[in-house]
């Protein structure tokens, strides 16, 4: 069992935490729904830059911080669109435009423009729509869910997602023996995921239930369990997705932050079960 790095966890963990509770309890306040707004930006922006070194994204210059400029500007549409619903094609309006800058600044030069335009796109919707869709769960507006506090459900969704992460963790290296894909991932084991996929339905159920106490969250039984079902596979999807590209660019971690690795390495498993609530609060 190797547990030397569950203290850098853990510190990362608690410092997170904190950022999380200032987040939720001031939220709701006027000009700090800017901040956040701003923090989550920024957030998918480093993201983005992220990807486009692990997409080695350089040749063309000013390429990458056209992406991280689009990707941040996506964002913060989809914040403004939660501020009044003539805004709710903001964010897809600020994408489609998005993507004619990439065409235009390829047209100066054909020859491998296909992967590069390729590269940006997929970075753009793979980091900059899931960071954002979180703003519209915190911020949430739905006829579906008329009542419903988004705080509680971002506050779900971000420990259902997590919780999997630390029982694939502890589960893995306590009782895992049988790698669950060791060219992607070699810490990852059978029993691991299987632990963690466990654990995501198990904190989905504690929801449901403490949502008999809580006015402004409901959560049937069975929705508890199929919702996190969805999240406890998506967000191993998402973890084992993230580390695809880090071996494909033959990099550890997505950056050196301390006791985080890279913003990705930290949103990994949220960017697969981020929409999944999304969808189910809106459309369902």
């Amino acid at each position: 069992m190797n547990f030397q790095d569950l203290s850098k966890r853990f510190i990362t963990s608690i410092i997170a935490l904190g950022i999380l509770a200032c987040i939720l309890i001031f939220s709701y306040v006027g000009v700090v729904k800017w901040v956040i707004a701003l923090f989550t930006a920024g957030i998918g922006a480093l993201g983005i830059w992220e990807y486009c070194r692990l997409s080695k994204q350089s040749g063309k210059k000013g390429l990458s911080e056209l992406c991280i400029a689009i990707g941040a500007l996506t964002i913060l549409g989809f914040f403004i669109s939660t501020l009044d619903q003539m805004f709710s094609l903001l964010p897809f309006i600020l994408l489609f435009f998005g993507v004619i800058c990439i065409f235009l600044y390829h047209f100066d030069k054909i020859s491998g423009s296909i992967d590069s335009i390729a590269k940006c796109l997929f970075g753009i919707v793979y980091v900059a729509i899931p960071v954002g869709l979180t703003l519209k769960i915190l911020y949430l507006f739905s006829p579906y869910k008329m009542g419903h506090d988004g705080r509680i459900w971002l506050l779900y969704l971000l420990i259902v997602t997590k919780i999997t992460d630390v029982g694939a963790y502890f589960g893995g290296r306590l009782l895992g023996k049988r790698k669950l894909s060791p060219e992607i991932s070699p810490g990852k084991t059978i029993n691991g995921a299987i632990i963690g996929f466990l654990s995501a339905i198990l904190f989905s159920f504690l929801f449901h239930f403490l949502g008999r106490f809580i006015d402004n969250f409901y959560l049937t039984l069975i929705q508890s369990i199929w919702l996190g079902a969805l999240l406890g596979f998506l967000g191993q999807v998402g973890d084992l997705g993230e580390s695809l590209l880090k071996r494909d660019a033959d990099v550890k971690d997505s950056n050196r932050l301390p006791g985080l690795g890279g913003i990705l390495d930290m949103l990994d498993s949220l960017l697969f079960t981020t929409p999944i609530i999304y969808f189910f609060l809106y459309m369902y």
